[in-house]
């Protein structure tokens, strides 16, 4: 009987013990899920835009040869959201004139932000709001027109 009473004594403590470990647990799992969840995004310069690599990557997507003058957009706008970079910047042909319908139509399909996948290679991000093309928090730091939520 001693050796029960011994036990019980020490068993809230041990419970106590047990319940904190789990809440500083529960606790750090969810502040690493949080930081994942929104991994912070900052402003870069856009002085620092690839500009002759998103313009490779957009000839390609519309089919227009090396030789077609682009015009590019104002605001310019680069920024990185945890390690994943991200530009504004809409190109434009200077003149329609001798286009294909398909480079006609893929002009009209082209979004404005431009993402960098893993490989290194930018993408069009495709035709939806600006707030589900990058992340929302970017897109408020940009000023670019919309606000998202957060």
């Amino acid at each position: 009987m001693p050796h029960v009473g011994r036990h019980l004594a020490r068993r809230p403590t041990t419970v106590l013990a047990a319940a904190l470990a789990l809440g500083a647990g529960l606790a750090a799992g969810a502040a690493t899920q949080s930081a994942a969840a929104s991994p912070g995004c900052k402003l870069l310069s856009a002085s620092r835009i690839p500009v002759s690599k998103l313009e490779a990557s957009y000839r390609k997507l519309t089919g227009l040869p090396a030789n077609r003058p682009l015009r590019g957009s104002e605001p310019r706008r680069f920024g990185v959201c945890g390690s994943t970079h991200y530009v504004f910047e809409l190109f434009t042909v200077r003149s329609a004139k001798g286009l294909t319908y398909h480079q006609l139509v893929a002009q009209q399909d082209h979004s404005p932000i431009w993402k960098q996948k893993s490989n290194g290679a930018w993408v069009d991000e495709g035709i939806d709001s600006l707030c589900n093309l990058a992340p929302p928090e970017l897109i408020n730091i940009w000023k670019v027109g919309d606000t998202c939520k957060i």
